[in-house]
C-alpha cells in the first residue's frame, strides 16, 4: 500500500505541475485553451516502451502532426472529385486516412533514421486532429506551426513526465 501511495503521490504532483505550465504557455499562445490534455497523451507513451523508443516518440509526433495534415488535404482533394458520403460522413475522408494510416506503418522500415515510432505516430495524428476540435486549424503555415509547436512541446512536457514518474518510483 505504501509503494502505491507514492506512485499515486507522485503522479497527482506531476499531474498539477503540467496542469501549472499548462497554465503558463497558454499565456503565450495566439488561442485560448488548455493543452495540457496533449502532455498526458504523451505521457502514457512513456510507459511499457523502451528508452530508444521513447526518443523516437518526438519525432513520431512531429511526422503524425505532417500525416494528420495530408489526411485533410488529401480528403479535400478527393472530395471535390467524388462528393459521397456513408452515413453522413464524406467518403474522402475515408478513403483519405485509409490511404495515409496504411502508408505509416512503412515507417517500421526507417529505424535507423528514428523516424520509426508508430506510436508516436498514431498519437500526432490523434493529437493533430483533437487540436482541431479546440479550434486550431491548419489552415495557414503560421497556424500549422503553431499547432506543430504546442504539440511537440507538451509532448516532450509528457515523455517529460513519464520519465520523472519511473524514476521516482523505481523499485
Amino acid at each position: 500500500m505504501k509503494k502505491l501511495t507514492k506512485k499515486a503521490v507522485s503522479i497527482g504532483i506531476i499531474a498539477g505541475m503540467l496542469v501549472l505550465i499548462d497554465g503558463i504557455i497558454t499565456k503565450f499562445l495566439p488561442i485560448d485553451g488548455s493543452f495540457v490534455w496533449i502532455s498526458f497523451v504523451s505521457w502514457t507513451v512513456f510507459f511499457g516502451s523502451t528508452t530508444d523508443e521513447r526518443i523516437r516518440a518526438v519525432p513520431g509526433y512531429i511526422i503524425g502532426f505532417l500525416l494528420a495534415i495530408i489526411i485533410i488535404n488529401l480528403g479535400n482533394i478527393l472530395n471535390n472529385i467524388m462528393n459521397l458520403t456513408i452515413l453522413g460522413v464524406a467518403f474522402s475522408s475515408i478513403l483519405a486516412t485509409g490511404i495515409i494510416n496504411f502508408i505509416s506503418i512503412y515507417f517500421e522500415k526507417l529505424k535507423k533514421l528514428y523516424l520509426n515510432s508508430i506510436s508516436g505516430i498514431f498519437v500526432g495524428i490523434s493529437m493533430t486532429f483533437s487540436s482541431l476540435g479546440v479550434g486550431l486549424s491548419p489552415d495557414s503555415l503560421k497556424n500549422c506551426v503553431i499547432m506543430l509547436l504546442i504539440i511537440v512541446i507538451y509532448g516532450i512536457l509528457g515523455l517529460i513526465s513519464g520519465y520523472i514518474t519511473l524514476k521516482i518510483n523505481k523499485d
